[in-house]
């Protein structure tokens, strides 16, 4: 068997393909741009308050038990019972939350 030429079937053998360049279009300086919705930003921001919540209740959980912290608690749980803490005032509740933030985030 014998083969004389390579290419196509009936062809005159190899032509490559012509290929079109393609322009590209100036229409001048586009940029991308996204809008945020309010719900999804409360959202975003509900998410973060969680998380770092779960951390802080986290790092409360995994402090070691001390007498005096045990003591303060049980003081704590009685004065809840007694009816101590029904009605605080806004500087009572500002000041209990500068602690809490004092002690757990530094």
């Amino acid at each position: 068997m014998n083969i004389d030429r390579v290419g196509r079937i009936g062809g005159s053998g190899y032509e490559p393909k012509k290929t079109q360049s393609v322009q590209k279009q100036d229409t001048g300086l586009q940029q991308d741009s996204i809008t945020i919705s309010d719900t999804a930003k409360q959202l975003s921001l509900e998410a973060k308050v969680r998380q770092e919540v779960t951390t802080i209740a986290k790092q409360i959980v995994n402090q070691p038990e001390t007498q005096e912290r045990t003591d303060k608690l049980k003081e704590v749980k009685e004065r809840l019972k007694n009816g101590e803490y029904e009605e605080l005032s806004p500087e009572v509740l500002n000041k209990i939350s500068e602690r809490i933030s004092e002690v757990f985030l530094g």
